[in-house]
């Protein structure tokens, strides 16, 4: 398959990456730990600014930001699941079993083989998806209020007054949203 991807130096961009085969393992401790560890040091090395994240059972969704002249978001998601497995693994935690095809490229049982990008168009775009982005426990259940889930940079956000702390009791979001990202 051909999968084009975006091409925008300093660009700003939404991302989804989902856990083979959709395990619950992103919330525990060692995976917690493992994902801050990678994020760093894929950081280090290729520098972003993480504008948002939340963490759910089986998936993640992530704000991106690139530095001027760089459009190699690639480099850095890819770093940051390639080093999120090799942590992960080496902390004791055990990989789901995978087929023959995806052992013979070399996958681990740990993430699905690709991720989903968006890139962020403007002001407004931003907003939708950082709204999206912290209404996602609410959306799949898990709390009452998005308030209630200790793992999203919404709690960042309310400390920077950008959202109120009992901000989408219920949020709505578009149905174009909605449908777009189903996870």
């Amino acid at each position: 398959m051909d999968y084009r991807r975006a091409h925008v130096p300093g660009g700003l961009f939404f991302f989804t990456l989902v856990t083979h085969p959709r395990r619950a393992l992103l919330i525990n401790p060692s995976a917690r730990t493992a994902l801050r560890r990678a994020v760093q040091d894929v950081r280090r090395r290729h520098p972003f600014l993480l504008e948002a994240i939340v963490l759910l059972p089986d998936h993640l969704h992530m704000l991106m930001k690139l530095p001027e002249g760089d459009a190699d978001f690639g480099v850095r998601v890819g770093g940051i699941k390639r080093r999120f497995t090799e942590l992960y693994l080496a902390g004791g935690q055990e990989e789901a079993s995978v087929s023959a095809g995806r052992f013979r490229k070399r996958y681990r049982g740990v993430w699905q083989a690709r991720f989903w990008e968006h890139t962020i168009r403007d002001a407004k775009d931003f907003r939708l998806h950082l709204d999206y982005v912290h209404a996602n426990p609410l959306k799949h259940e898990l709390v009452a209020r998005v308030g209630d889930w200790p793992w999203s940079s919404f709690h960042r956000y309310v400390r920077w007054g950008e959202y109120e702390s009992d901000w989408a009791g219920r949020v709505t979001l578009p149905h174009d949203v909605e449908h777009f990202y189903a996870d």
